[in-house]
C-alpha cells in the first residue's frame, strides 16, 4: 500500500488540542503560546467534536457591528477605521472571552476538511489544496481524533528523509 495521510500527519502527542467546556480565553493563550492557527476539539474520550480556529478568535474580539452582514460579502478593512480599541477595551475583551465557551464557538463544519487515517496521501495532498488549511484525521469507526495533516507535516516528512540520508551516509 503507498503512502497514507497516517504516515505524514502531526499526532495528537504534538497537536495542541482542547475540550469543548474549556474557555476562548485558554484556547487564545495555547494559539498564543504556541503560534497555531487552529485547534482540534476533542472531548475527553478523545472523539473529535471540531475545530476552533485563530480567525474564529479574531472575529469574537471584533465589536458585533462590526460583522453585520459579513456572512454575505467582506467589508474592507478600511471601512471600520471609525472603530478604534484602546489596550484597555481590547484585554477587557480578552477577559469576557474567559466566559465563552470553545464549544459554541467551533467554524463551520462544511470548511473543515476530514478524513480517515488510512487516506491515501494525494487525497490528503488534494483535501489540502481544495479547503487551503489542514486536514483533520479522524478513525471513522470509533470519530476519535487521530492527527493532522498539513501542508508542513507532508514537507517536514519529505525534506527530513535526504537529511536524515546525508547525515548516515557522512557518518
Amino acid at each position: 500500500m503507498g503512502l497514507t495521510c497516517f504516515d505524514v500527519m502531526v499526532s495528537p502527542e504534538v497537536q495542541n488540542t482542547i475540550h469543548p467546556e474549556e474557555s476562548v480565553a485558554k484556547a487564545f493563550n495555547i494559539i498564543k503560546r504556541s503560534r497555531a492557527r487552529f485547534l482540534p476539539v476533542v472531548d475527553h474520550d478523545g472523539k473529535y467534536v471540531g475545530v476552533f480556529t485563530a480567525p474564529t478568535l479574531l472575529k469574537l474580539i471584533l465589536p458585533k457591528a462590526a460583522l453585520i452582514g459579513l456572512e454575505h460579502t467582506r467589508v474592507p478593512l478600511s471601512s471600520l477605521g471609525f472603530m478604534s480599541l484602546s489596550e484597555a477595551d481590547f484585554n477587557a475583551r480578552l477577559e469576557q472571552l474567559k466566559y465563552e465557551k470553545v464549544g459554541d464557538n467551533l467554524s463551520n463544519p462544511d470548511n473543515i476538511p476530514v478524513t480517515a487515517p488510512e487516506t491515501p496521501i494525494m487525497e490528503g495532498i488534494f483535501l489540502i489544496h481544495q479547503y487551503k488549511r489542514h486536514v483533520i484525521l479522524v478513525d471513522p469507526k470509533t470519530n476519535r481524533f487521530v492527527g493532522t495533516l498539513s501542508a508542513n507535516s507532508l514537507l517536514d516528512h519529505v525534506l527530513a528523509q535526504p537529511e536524515e540520508t546525508e547525515n548516515a551516509n557522512s557518518e
